[in-house]
């Protein structure tokens, strides 16, 4: 509870301290604002024990949550680190910033690809710097791209404009709870069959993928069934809702084409009530038959 209390605590002062300079720099002339916002940027190591990633810092999403993403979701970073090996290539499909890209990147050493998939474009602005930042760019490729169960030109709503920020919905504004919502603004993107994309820019196979999308998982996967039917991807991360029938069908899913639940792992902050109790981080492996 204190450490709880203090990071409300440290938000609110954070959050005073922020409109209080904001009043000072509107004092400020334009051309003064542009010659001093390039001064102001700000970079954070995030808590990734074994290597030393840094993410530049544009909101207090970042701040706060995205450089302790190795708190936030240690199954995933177990997950890379036990399964993950040399030469293989990893998909992150819901990228956000890249905290798990350059995680698996850093892994990896230089031995392996990572393809992430970002279609926000504050998320995929960040992503890209944090990729020139950490010096992985010839490890992590990044595609502003959304995938789904068709190759068409689709509607991206967003849920906020903060970098970092996550609850953006494909197709409908409908969010991972199946609740409408008003977007604060909307998007043509390119949507890909996920085996379309690979198909016709001619991708390798990935051995690994996660899926971290808020709510488009089960779409995906459909969009992605020759990829899932292939021997070389080795293992799934999804993350999904257990307030709905979706983990039984991801489940059954995934089966079918020889991907098998390996384990389960609650959120971590979720707590035992609120909008994030029933978040679970699935993990499916291939079956040895």
């Amino acid at each position: 509870m204190r450490n709880i209390f203090k990071n409300r605590v440290t938000r609110k002062l954070y959050n005073g301290g922020v409109a209080c300079f904001g009043v000072l720099l509107s004092w400020l002339p334009d051309r003064m604002k542009v010659a001093l916002k390039p001064k102001f940027r700000v970079l954070k190591q995030m808590d990734y024990s074994p290597e030393k990633i840094f993410l530049e810092i544009e909101s207090d999403v970042e701040f706060y949550d995205r450089v302790r993403s190795c708190q936030k979701e240690p199954e995933t970073i177990e997950w890379i680190h036990s399964c993950f090996k040399p030469g293989q290539v990893y998909y992150d499909i819901g990228a956000n910033v890249g905290a798990y890209s350059l995680v698996a990147a850093k892994f990896l050493r230089g031995q392996g690809k990572v393809y992430a998939f970002e279609p926000g474009f504050m998320n995929f602005v960040e992503l890209c710097k944090n990729i020139l930042i950490n010096q992985c760019q010839d490890d992590i490729v990044p595609f502003q791209i959304a995938l789904s169960d068709r190759s068409i030109i689709e509607t991206f709503h967003y849920n906020n404009l903060t970098p970092g920020g996550a609850l953006h919905a494909l197709g409908q504004a409908i969010d991972y709870k199946n609740d409408v919502f008003t977007p604060v603004f909307k998007q043509p993107v390119l949507s890909y069959r996920l085996d379309d994309f690979i198909k016709h820019f001619q991708l390798p196979t990935p051995n690994h993928v996660k899926i971290d999308v808020d709510g488009n998982e089960l779409k995906i996967l459909q969009g992605a069934e020759e990829t899932l039917k292939n021997p070389s991807l080795k293992s799934l991360l999804v993350e999904v809702d257990e307030g709905d029938e979706k983990p039984g069908q991801v489940i059954e899913f995934l089966r079918q084409k020889g991907l098998h639940l390996h384990s389960k792992h609650k959120f971590v902050w979720g707590g035992e009530v609120g909008p994030y109790s029933k978040e679970f981080n699935y993990i499916f492996q291939r079956s040895n038959g």
